[in-house]
């Protein structure tokens, strides 16, 4: 699954389940870990507040192959921790990244490259200015995990 999602899905078949969250995010991931527990399969749980980041990356690259990553957490911890997943290797296919809570949406413009922030209620298709070159934006569906931000573009009017 690529990029961050608002909901958790449930991946069948791995060999290895990694629950990593603070403690909104490991709410969040419950009717995973009841199935992953209706279905006795091998799971483990990273309490991203209660451990040390030193500690948690450990743990991260540690797992073994085969192994699915869920992380679920508030937007500043979860960048952090894409960061890492994706320093340690692990692919688009082995991990899903859930953000929960209210969080800004980034917009990156197409013009000047800044990046505005903008509340989250903005929808596909709504207007904003950008912040630095006040150009007119239309916010485009094309996330870039890169820029952890979705494209603005010029707004047709």
């Amino acid at each position: 699954m690529n990029g961050i999602t608002n909901d958790p899905v449930f991946q069948p078949g791995k060999r290895h389940y990694v629950l990593c969250g603070d403690e909104e995010g490991l709410d969040s991931l419950n009717p995973i870990k009841q199935i992953l527990t209706d279905g006795q399969m091998s799971f483990e749980e990273i309490h991203l507040l209660s451990e040390c980041s030193s500690e948690v990356d450990r743990k991260l690259e540690m797992q073994k192959m085969g192994s699915f990553l869920y992380v679920a957490a508030e937007g500043k911890t979860l960048r952090k921790v894409v960061s890492t997943t994706k320093k340690l290797g692990y692919s688009s296919e082995e991990a899903q990244y859930i953000r929960v809570g209210e969080e800004e949406k980034r917009i990156f413009c197409c013009r000047c490259h800044v990046i505005s922030r903008v509340n989250n209620t903005l929808n596909i298709g709504e207007h904003i200015n950008c912040t630095a070159c006040s150009l007119k934006l239309e916010l485009s569906d094309h996330y870039s995990p890169i820029k952890d931000a979705y494209l603005g573009y010029i707004a047709q009017i």
